[in-house]
């Protein structure tokens, strides 16, 4: 694991932004630039790309979108993406992360929590509410949620999947097979089917398409319009 993220000499504090929108990126640069207190070390538009930046600049916070493209050659963005980089950034780096998603519903805000994420806003948050989130976080490093998402991550439904099983039913429910989930989470085949026998037992289904249906319903996944985007 690098070394824990250093603050620059003048005392800034370090950001970097992962976003796939070149627009937006350039627009919340600017914002917290304004704020002499902060400093932007890094911008990427991709996961890939992201991660790089964030092994090599080491930022204090990183503040990252959930839907994202794998690397820049890659013409789709896909809101598991962000959650799989979330996963990557907690592995390999000291940095907090803030997601900043259009995308706010109870599953997603609860798929970046168990990937490591310490808060959670909606792009139209106030400029000023996020420039406190990022101080508080750059300073304390503590999970920062809302009382309405607290409740959400608190009130699970008993029996409900891990979050192993979770990333899996994600990936099910946007259409991957058994080899092709094993082959993003870097597992064996036979391992993604195991888990799976139990999500279905867990959940009390026998298919599939049952445990995504039945996790819909629980508000473990988003509606299906939204799983369209992955």
């Amino acid at each position: 694991m690098p070394p824990p993220a250093q603050s620059p000499g003048d005392g800034r504090i370090r950001v970097a932004l992962v976003d796939d929108s070149s627009i937006f990126l350039r627009g919340l640069t600017s914002i917290l630039e304004l704020e002499n207190d902060f400093q932007v070390v890094a911008t990427a538009t991709s996961a890939s790309d992201g991660f790089a930046a964030i092994l090599e600049r080491q930022p204090q916070v990183a503040i990252v979108d959930l839907r994202l493209r794998r690397c820049a050659s890659d013409a789709d963005s896909r809101l598991e993406t962000g959650v799989e980089l979330l996963h990557q950034i907690r592995r390999a780096t000291s940095a907090p992360t803030l997601v900043l998603s259009s995308y706010h519903h109870p599953a997603w805000v609860r798929a970046a929590a168990q990937a490591g994420a310490h808060g959670f806003f909606e792009k139209d948050a106030a400029p000023g509410t996020l420039c406190a989130a990022i101080r508080f976080l750059a300073r304390h490093k503590l999970p920062l949620w809302t009382p309405q998402q607290q409740a959400w991550l608190l009130t699970l439904p008993v029996g409900s999947p891990t979050p192993r099983e979770m990333e899996i039913l994600r990936l099910v429910a946007a259409g991957l097979s058994d080899r092709e989930v094993g082959e993003r989470l870097g597992i064996q085949t036979k391992t993604v089917s195991k888990h799976l026998e139990l999500l279905r037992e867990r959940l009390g289904v026998h298919t599939r398409m049952e445990a995504v249906l039945r996790a819909r319903h629980l508000g473990l996944l988003p509606p299906e319009w939204e799983e369209d985007a992955m």
